[in-house]
């Protein structure tokens, strides 16, 4: 199994490039390691769409509908907030919150995940001159701000807020290769977004490319101070044509992106697949030409 150290030094290198979401996003990657080769595209946003409309489209076109999936998986992801009704509004009612991060400043944050046992919580600092050493109790933010940030995302007294951090320094210390906790309690994520939103003087939200992902990133005049991670569903558009399968993967926000599975080292024309996909595109009330928007990806297969 990877070293606790070099799993929470991965997990945070992905939170803070935003790379979490293409590794679980990329069909290019679902290609190289099954024995098929065939083309992928990077997903792209078509901007307002309507979801359902199209669905119903693909299955009157005769096409195998594979609904509900977050990302790659169609394991629940996350938790839906019962009590935000503006995000609601904004991704629709089935979207998953995932995780929010909490910036120091740039290169010292910490991020959570969302667990069955509660949260889990990763210390990054990536001022210190050897990253790779023991994280130690002194590489943490100082006291006030993650007690203050422990209560605000779990609702609880500063008294129990100095206790989880009193936890989570022996952690660190009594460990080599630790930099974090698990807090045996959900977020109240209600508070955490409406705290970002009052603290921040702007915020961007990232559009989706398929796989439904969603990155608001927050800032203090032009420092970030938090991005938090959504998901809503995607769909997946099936056809199967002389012995190859065509994939449209389609989120509720507009993101799109397409693929092919072929025999290994196989190859079929440019024009050919991009004929299909526009075909498909109709079908399901989307402009053809936005298929000429995408640039597709060859994969041989590595077996």
């Amino acid at each position: 199994m990877m070293n606790n150290k070099i799993k929470t030094l991965v997990i945070g290198v992905m939170l803070a490039a935003g790379l979490l979401a293409a590794v679980y996003a990329s069909f290019g990657l679902i290609l190289i390691f099954s024995d098929q080769a065939g083309y992928y595209t990077p997903g792209s946003n078509l901007g307002e769409i309507d979801y359902d409309k199209i669905i119903s489209n693909a299955e009157k076109a005769g096409y195998k509908v594979d609904r509900s999936y977050h990302v790659n998986t169609k394991d629940t992801i996350g938790v839906h907030p019962s009590n935000i009704k503006e995000l609601d509004e904004r991704f629709g009612e089935d979207y998953r919150f995932l995780s929010v991060t909490y910036y120091y400043r740039e290169n010292v944050f910490f991020g959570t995940w969302y667990s069955k046992c509660g949260t889990d919580i990763s210390f990054i600092n990536d001022d210190r001159p050897d990253i790779i050493a023991p994280f130690k109790p002194e590489d943490l933010p100082p006291d006030e701000w993650i007690v203050e940030k422990f209560r605000l995302m779990f609702g609880i007294t500063e008294p129990e807020s100095r206790d989880y951090l009193t936890q989570l320094k022996d952690s660190i210390g009594n460990s080599q290769d630790g930099s974090g906790i698990t807090i045996r309690k959900g977020l109240d994520i209600a508070a955490v977004y409406s705290n970002l939103k009052e603290t921040s003087t702007s915020s961007n939200v990232s559009p989706t490319s398929g796989g439904g992902w969603i990155k608001e990133t927050f800032y203090s005049r032009d420092k970030k101070i938090g991005v938090v991670d959504f998901l809503v569903p995607n769909t997946r558009i099936l056809l199967q044509d002389n012995g190859n399968e065509y994939t449209i993967r389609i989120d509720r926000l507009g993101g799109v992106d397409m693929g092919i599975k072929l025999n290994a080292r196989e190859k079929i024309p440019e024009e050919e697949y991009r004929r299909i996909f526009k075909d498909m595109f109709v079908n399901l009330g989307l402009p053809a030409e936005k298929v000429d928007e995408f640039e597709f990806e060859y994969v041989p297969s590595v077996w």
